[in-house]
């Protein structure tokens, strides 16, 4: 045993040594190795980080998986009666199939007074729950609670557009805005939520069931609509959804039709929408991975020619051919794992720039390290493996060196 890691650590110190000693060669060798480690780190990052943005900006929009909207109509054709009434058997719907995450959902235009005069502003009429259903991150201040529900002055979460247009306000001095209607109000900012470089116009969410929302109805022709989302799990969650729309269907004696329509991209888009995307990233990492690959083949091929004396020689001291051919090998698999390393942090330092990754991500809250673990491993067992590979041709053509071919060189 003792004998077997004597062997191994010395092929190791062997290889290395080797490198130390023809650094210069192994450097120029390496460099192309680097850059396309490098390439394919960002391209696997770049990939990791799209989809995570994808999936985070449908979540935003469409909801978690799965996300579904009930909707009613009336069955003669005129405006549901009682509006509040449907509302109320779609929650008691919900907490009999255990349906932890539900929200009202009432969007539209708003009128606001701001300093500059008043404006319509798309807000959101929710319950607590819409935040964690639609990954709504803030940026300061808080978040609806169901306290809020019985403020007097109303609380509203904001964008950044509107606290700009309101006069850029410090969220902590509670700054108040009037809600001109019927009836008006004046409203409370409690917080800011987080939004795109591209979100420049202002919005709000408001506490559905509030003095805020009081008297407000769906209006198509002002292109105000009213639905009940629920969040369910994704294991039957058409036939959970099915089932709570019939019950609040029943409950209201059969005056209106509600349906339920499921609004999370992993239920509206057919098959894998980020297929195309995977399928490009693919071509690229293995067009970069040939080229390195061949690259360093090539210099490996001409260096061993160079040093066949050396070989030569080392065959005449003892030397067996496994551990010419292991040590051969070897100097191309740990060349390129060093080079592999150094392609990953290249990889990584363009990734973790803000710019780089706020314009991948659009700006979505995508979570975990600031490069993805996927791409440094990918980068690092690419670089092992294209070591690996390159450096097998040499080692067999190291190995058929003998010993009078030291002499002839």
């Amino acid at each position: 045993m003792n004998g077997v890691l004597t062997t191994v650590v010395g092929t190791f110190v062997e290889s290395w040594q080797e490198l130390r000693v023809h650094r210069g060669r192994v450097v120029l060798s390496l460099v192309g190795v680097t850059i396309a480690v490098a390439s394919l780190a960002v391209v696997v990052g770049f990939g990791a980080l799209a989809e995570k943005a994808t999936a985070a900006l449908n979540e935003q929009y469409g909801g978690r998986p799965a996300t579904f909207s009930l909707t009613a109509s009336s069955s003669t054709g005129d405006a549901v009666a009682d509006e509040d009434a449907l509302f109320a058997e779609y929650r008691a719907a919900a907490d009999r199939y255990d349906v932890r995450w539900t929200s009202e959902a009432m969007e539209g235009p708003r009128k606001v007074q701001f300093p500059d005069g008043v404006a319509d502003v798309y807000t959101r009429t929710v319950d607590p729950d819409y935040a964690e259903m639609h990954r709504v991150r803030m940026a300061s201040g808080a978040w609806f609670t169901e306290d809020d529900r019985g403020r007097l002055a109303p609380a509203v979460v904001v964008n950044r557009a509107f606290l700009e247009r309101l006069g850029d306000p410090d969220i902590v001095t509670h700054p108040t805005v009037r809600l001109p209607g019927t009836p008006g109000s004046v409203a409370v900012v409690i917080g800011e939520y987080v939004t795109s470089e591209y979100d420049t116009e202002p919005s709000m969410y408001e506490m559905a069931r509030s003095v805020a929302s009081t008297g407000l109805t769906a209006d198509p022709d002002m292109g105000i609509s009213r639905s009940f989302e629920v969040w369910v799990p994704d294991h039957h969650a058409k036939q959970l959804a099915k089932r709570i729309a019939s019950d609040a269907e029943r409950a209201s004696g059969g005056t209106v039709e509600v349906s339920a329509d499921r609004m999370d991209a992993a239920g509206t888009v057919d098959g894998d929408p980020l297929g195309p995307l995977r399928y490009v990233i693919a071509a690229v990492s293995v067009l970069v991975l040939v080229l390195g690959g061949l690259g360093l083949l090539n210099v490996s091929l001409v260096s061993v020619r160079q040093r066949i004396r050396e070989i030569g020689i080392r065959r005449g001291v003892g030397a067996t051919a496994g551990r010419v051919f292991v040590a051969v090998l070897l100097e191309n698999v740990l060349g390129t794992a060093v080079a592999g390393a150094v392609g990953v942090m290249l990889g990584a330092a363009v990734l973790s720039n803000g710019t780089v990754r706020s314009a991948i991500t659009s700006g979505a809250d995508v979570g975990g390290a600031p490069f993805p673990l996927e791409a440094a491993l990918v980068g690092i067992g690419a670089a092992v493996a294209v070591g690996a590979l390159a450096g097998l041709l040499p080692a067999l053509v190291a190995v058929r060196v003998k010993v009078i071919d030291a002499i002839r060189y």
